[in-house]
């Protein structure tokens, strides 16, 4: 959302109206609109004062009567115009921003009429990372990768059908020997995959036992729609992407839309998210410090940093994390045997020192 689009909306916050959630959202970040807003405030303030000097100087007797219906006036009372102190109106102003923006996801009960499962999904070697999957887009199909001892593996979960409040999942894992193209297992096209299909119901917990992988562990829970931005606050341990834009110079050079969907957090602190961009090597991102990483700021949903002579951000789509610093390992010269595509997974962070953590081989 731009600003032209947020600004119908400030005068109707100014009314006590609630606004959209993106429009929300857009006006607590933005110091335009939020000097729109201040503008708006002290105009109405100061039609206020001057109305004021209209008024006749005499104060009218006050008649005390007894109400006829107590219910009557106390509901005649919740329609008056009531009188707030500025510092009160500015922190009710803010609190309707936050509430409004905290709001964007609305949980629903797991037998109710949610559209999306926010699947959480655990395994040997593999740390907790929520996705949400929607039950009415069918193409879409997170995607995992990690190594089981020195093996890459694999994990794509694909929703076939729903019934009720439960829903029938796909599950393709395969293990690969060090140095396997695996692109053929992102486009399903791998037929030394394994596939599982097993009824799941958000609001449980399931094992699912795979061959050569181990027991993974499934949660979930039903939402009204994909999240827009997750939760707003992360958790204390959380590292969050979201349909991230890669900049470098303030040029669009890598897309991750495609390669997560909607968003994906992951809150194991000694884990790293790795992605590669054709034409700029790969990425490794940890709140851990890594062997030969530098420190990026980090500003609500920006990571921004300094390297190879070049500004790079990372614009993400959701807030990243509660730190205000985490770790980029880049490799340029890295180069993977399908060259032709962006590429997002994670991998373990191994203690080379004390405090300084490698990242495992990121498969090829």
């Amino acid at each position: 959302m731009i600003c032209d689009d947020a600004a119908e909306y400030i005068s109707a916050l100014c009314d006590g109206e609630t606004i959209p959630p993106p429009a929300a959202q857009h006006i607590a970040t933005c110091p335009d609109c939020q000097a729109r807003l201040s503008d708006y405030l002290a105009m109405g303030v100061e039609l206020r004062r001057a109305a004021s000097l209209g008024l006749a100087d005499a104060v009218p007797p006050r008649v005390w009567t007894k109400p006829q219906n107590r219910v009557a006036t106390w509901w005649q009372k919740g329609w008056g115009p009531v009188r707030i102190p500025r510092l009160a109106l500015a922190g009710l102003i803010a609190g309707i921003l936050v509430l409004a923006s905290a709001l964007a996801v609305n949980r629903v009960r797991a037998q109710n009429t949610g559209k999306v499962v926010l699947l959480n999904v655990a395994g040997p070697n593999l740390p907790p990372s929520d996705c949400p999957i929607s039950t009415e887009d069918k193409d879409q199909a997170p995607y995992w990768s990690w190594k089981i001892g020195a093996r890459p593996v694999a994990l794509k979960i694909r929703l076939l059908a729903r019934d009720g409040g439960r829903v029938r999942l796909a599950i393709r894992t395969r293990v690969y020997h060090p140095g396997e193209d695996m692109s053929a297992f992102t486009r399903d096209a791998d037929p030394a995959a394994r596939l599982q299909e097993v009824w799941f119901e958000p609001g449980e917990s399931l094992k699912v036992d795979v061959p050569e992988v181990g027991t993974l562990t499934l949660k979930g829970e039903w939402l009204d729609h994909v999240p827009i931005g997750g939760l707003l606050d992360p958790g204390p341990s959380e590292l969050r992407l979201g349909s991230p834009l890669l900049l470098k110079d303030k040029k669009v050079v890598g897309d991750l839309s495609s390669n997560i969907g909607g968003y994906y957090s992951q809150d194991t602190p000694d884990w790293a998210m790795a992605f590669y961009i054709p034409g700029e090597g790969r990425f490794y991102l940890a709140e851990l410090p890594m062997k030969g990483a530098i420190e990026a700021h980090v500003a609500f949903s920006r990571i921004s940093f300094e390297e190879g002579g070049h500004s790079w951000e990372l614009v993400n789509g959701v807030p990243v994390c509660r730190a205000d610093h985490v770790w980029i390992l880049h490799q340029p010269d890295f180069k993977m045997k399908t060259d032709g595509h962006v590429a997002f997974g994670n991998t373990k962070l191994v203690q080379t020192e004390p405090g300084v953590w490698t990242p495992q081989e990121w498969p090829r």
